[in-house]
């Protein structure tokens, strides 16, 4: 008798509910195997129990390490085997399910003149028009990419910065010398396949940005540096996610960064990172707040280095203190945002938002994290400060809007966009702006509007623009 028909036959110990359950773990071998790669068992167990109920009482369904069921113990039926949670399973389930969901999309929206490789390359073609629907038919492939996004994200990332060096430009004028549309157009592709290949490495599994991170112990920057060099908001956001998402084993990495850094764009990289790790791991909280405590305190206007980080470290123990009111205040930017770009589409439309109560929370989320603001400008740091929360609480596609929105809201590229870009990277380099950013204030502080009122009585209201720029 074979083990699955042992299997099989033992399912009387369990009931109805408990059988559908052990059957669909039975049909589905692809499941069970990626939920047998993903736990940790000891090196000898040659059989697993997987809980279908109590991880103590059971019942129990019974495989082999390579997957194949031997047999279900019933309620009480005691064992030696290694246990797995029901709960864990059905985490891990759900991560099946939603790599399934999005491998049926990657086959939607492939063209009738594609094939899968093309997908990848939507990614170093379609700029800041790629969609979330592109990014989650390219993510179904993460799998399979291996170090391919984490890497190339660093390569492209100094190509971008060379050809940037590479241009000559009167950043006083609006006019291009020695350049044409195809060199920005190409350079504009560069940034933002830097921003984009970031998404999709942090968003690997958890082994492979340990992996990653081996990688990148022989690079002297930090692994986010290579995206938040790109110089605008959205590029330091996505990289405050990724350092989040990497988590504590790159704290000292970050630390060891913040110390020696002596620009405030590498300062920036590692305090936003930082900041990002302490809020989406409670168990880093402490040690990120015992990092930027060792620094200075806030200084109005910071004339060196240490006062530079002095007032980095305050606000992001600011931002850590009160979460919840920088992540309103980051959503309230994002409908600000909202309201304002899509007030170029016509009266009636569907996707224009005439107050902010009307922009959902998904939309405004977005919105925040996709700005490609000047960070050469404080307001413009200071609103990358203010979203950092809502950037180290975010999920991959938070970074993208439904194509709907970015067809209507942002039309066809124009080599302008690269241009500005490029204009104030040069102009802002060679002013070598501090960070003069300060957090929201406090809600009986003066409002940063001028009205006179307090902040809790003028735009620190439920619903009130948090004037983000």
């Amino acid at each position: 008798m074979t083990h699955a028909h042992h299997f099989l036959e033992r399912l009387d110990r369990v009931n109805r509910e408990q059988t559908e359950f052990a059957l669909s773990l039975y049909r589905d071998h692809e499941a069970v195997a990626y939920v047998l790669s993903h736990v940790h068992l000891p090196e000898g167990a040659a059989r697993v129990a997987l809980s279908v109920d109590d991880p103590r009482e059971g019942p129990f369904v019974l495989v082999t390490r390579d997957g194949r069921f031997v047999t279900c113990l019933g309620r009480g039926m005691h064992h030696d085997h290694p246990v797995v949670p029901r709960p864990q399973i059905d985490a891990l389930l759900a991560k099946v399910a939603e790599k399934r969901a999005r491998r049926e999309l990657a086959q939607r929206e492939l063209r009738p003149d594609e094939e899968e490789g093309d997908l990848f390359q939507r990614v170093f073609t379609r700029g800041s028009r790629l969609a979330r629907e592109d990014f989650l038919a390219v993510s179904a492939f993460e799998p399979m990419l291996g170090f391919g996004p984490f890497m190339s994200m660093i390569d492209l990332g100094m190509d971008a910065l060379k050809a940037r060096a590479g241009m000559s430009i009167d950043g006083r004028n609006a006019t291009v010398k020695g350049t044409t549309k195809k060199a920005l157009e190409a350079l504009d592709r560069m940034e933002w396949g830097v921003a984009h290949l970031a998404v999709l490495a942090g968003a690997a599994e958890r082994r492979d940005l340990d992996a990653f991170l081996d990688k990148a112990r022989s690079i002297k920057a930090s692994a986010t540096f290579a995206c938040s060099a790109q110089g605008g908001s959205t590029f330091y956001l996505r990289g405050a996610w990724m350092a989040a998402r990497f988590g504590k084993s790159v704290i000292p990495q970050y630390k060891a960064g913040f110390a020696r850094s002596q620009d405030w764009m590498t300062a920036l990289d590692a305090a936003l990172g930082l900041g990002a790790i302490g809020i989406r791991h409670a168990s880093a909280a402490g040690e990120v707040r015992r990092i930027f405590e060792a620094y200075g305190e806030k200084v109005e206007d910071p004339k060196n280095n240490d006062e530079m980080k002095g007032n980095m470290s305050h606000a992001m123990l600011d931002a850590m203190t009160r979460e919840a009111e920088y992540l309103d205040a980051g959503i309230k930017m994002g409908r600000e945002l909202a309201v304002r770009i899509s007030g170029r589409l016509p009266v009636g439309h569907p996707l224009r938002f005439a107050t902010l109560e009307d922009v959902p929370d998904g939309v405004a989320r977005t919105a925040v994290l996709i700005l490609d603001g000047d960070m050469f400008d404080p307001r413009v740091q200071q609103f990358a400060l203010t979203a950092m929360p809502t950037a180290a609480r975010a999920a991959a596609e938070d970074f993208y809007h439904p194509r709907e929105i970015v067809r209507a809201w942002y039309g066809q590229w124009t080599p302008e966009e690269a241009l500005q870009r490029l204009k104030r990277f040069i102009v802002g380099c060679a002013k070598a702006t501090p960070v003069r950013a300060a957090p929201p204030p406090g809600r009986n502080d003066p409002c940063t509007c001028g009205s006179g009122r307090k902040w809790k009585k003028c735009h620190g209201t439920p619903g009130a623009s948090a004037q983000p720029t």
